[in-house]
């Protein structure tokens, strides 16, 4: 059946218009010029650069304005200062390791929470160990269902946790992959009031495009994304901002051995790091520089819709319509707080428990519906931005009470 409701951009965001129109001319493109002086061109200088009739074959691929240009187009969207840096990688593995380096160096003890990606906690445990210094995970996701807390109430939790372990180090996550938001920025203020905080990592990749991330950027030292989830990207990419005056030498130094020494193994930020240089690139032949072209179409739609970059969780009347029907059926949200909320949240089944992820997500699709489905009976759903009535809550509901009977039956 086709996906009638796309609700899965926590995992991977839908291509943007104008990046699906630049990848279908890249495809051409590559059929004859792939890494030709053509390319060199188009990353060096830009479409503006290439013969008119290229341009008027490649309309959309012309517009790109080159890696310096695009570096620059990245840090407006953000809504960074002109001083702010850049890193652009093709996964989050290389920001992750890049971060860890910062933060086990001058700290002795990093605070982070139980909400921190699994992936990202292994690496983290990892450099710790290696730097004999203290990774401290604390408890947050036990402490807010359990005491589902205030704004107020969950920094002071955090800010005294951080003191009374004698961190000073930080690494938070600004919305965890299920949805709870944290008010990372206060968060950072109420430690800095209280302790020395040597080194500050948010963890954004589920924050950019989803909320508004700009308290976050700001209070960061460095401050990791992506624009492949809610951007509409699609082809993966990362992004990592640094620049606090205090921190950005630092983070350059630690940036470049990496990359020089071989350290990070990853072409398309070698690639971005060398544009910086005055020296011409030329095309690489390892380089996934689709990436680059995506996503500066992509930010180029969501920079277009001036609310894009200020979206707010979600609202109660953007759930009542879903919701209200599904909890007479037995649905349950994992999060009633809108404190913490996000545009993503995790509903449950006692029905769904006894079925697999793999089998749940397929059982949805067959009703139109793109999600991700966990373990004990919990689904994901990524609500989006616009286009999301009252009625299309009802269909999307009437669409979950079907997967509900038609995984009951065949219990």
């Amino acid at each position: 059946m086709d996906v009638v409701h796309y609700l899965d951009s926590a995992r991977l965001g839908l291509m943007s218009p104008s990046a699906s129109r630049r990848h279908g001319e890249l495809a051409r493109f590559a059929i004859d010029a792939a890494a030709s002086p053509l390319m060199d061109s188009l990353l060096n200088e830009g479409g503006a650069a290439w013969p008119d009739p290229i341009r008027r074959e490649f309309p959309s691929l012309s517009d790109f304005p080159g890696i310096a240009g695009f570096r620059q187009r990245v840090l407006k969207t953000l809504g960074c200062a002109d001083w702010q840096q850049l890193i652009l990688g093709t996964t989050s593995n290389s920001l992750i390791r890049i971060a860890s380096q910062l933060l086990f160096g001058p700290c002795r003890r990093v605070l982070t929470t139980d909400l921190v990606w699994p992936v990202y906690r292994k690496v983290l445990e990892r450099r710790s160990s290696k730097r004999s210094s203290e990774l401290c995970i604390i408890p947050l996701r036990q402490f807010i269902f359990q005491n589902h807390p205030t704004a107020s109430q969950l920094i002071d939790f955090v800010a005294n946790q951080f003191c009374e372990r004698n961190c000073d180090g930080l690494f938070l996550t600004a919305v965890s992959h299920d949805g709870i938001r944290l008010p990372v920025a206060e968060m950072i203020a109420a430690i800095k009031g209280r302790s020395e905080v040597k080194v500050s990592v948010i963890d954004g990749a589920q924050e950019f495009a989803q909320v508004d991330h700009r308290n976050s950027l700001k209070a960061a030292d460095f401050y990791m994304t992506s624009g492949h989830k809610w951007a509409g990207s699609y082809v993966p990419i990362s992004i990592g901002v640094f620049g606090a005056d205090r921190t950005a030498s630092r983070i350059g130094q630690v940036l470049a051995h990496q990359i020089e020494s071989g350290l990070i193994d990853d072409p398309l930020m070698q690639l971005c790091w060398d544009s910086t240089d005055s020296q011409p690139i030329s095309a690489p032949s390892t380089a996934n520089v689709a990436a680059l072209f995506a996503c500066d179409a992509a930010i180029t739609d969501f920079a277009r819709n001036s609310t894009s970059a200020c979206s707010g969780p979600l609202a109660e009347d953007e759930m009542d319509g879903l919701y209200n029907p599904l909890k007479k059926n037995g649905w349950r949200t994992m999060l009633s707080s809108q404190v913490l909320r996000s545009r993503t949240t995790v509903l449950h089944h006692e029905a769904l428990e006894r079925h697999s992820p793999a089998t749940v997500r397929r059982c949805f699709a067959s009703e139109g519906i793109a999600l991700t489905a966990f373990d004990h009976g919990r689904v994901r759903l990524s609500i989006p931005r616009g286009n999301w009535t009252t009625d299309i809550q009802i269909d999307v509901g009437r669409r979950f009470n079907s997967v509900h009977a038609s995984l009951t039956k065949t219990t």
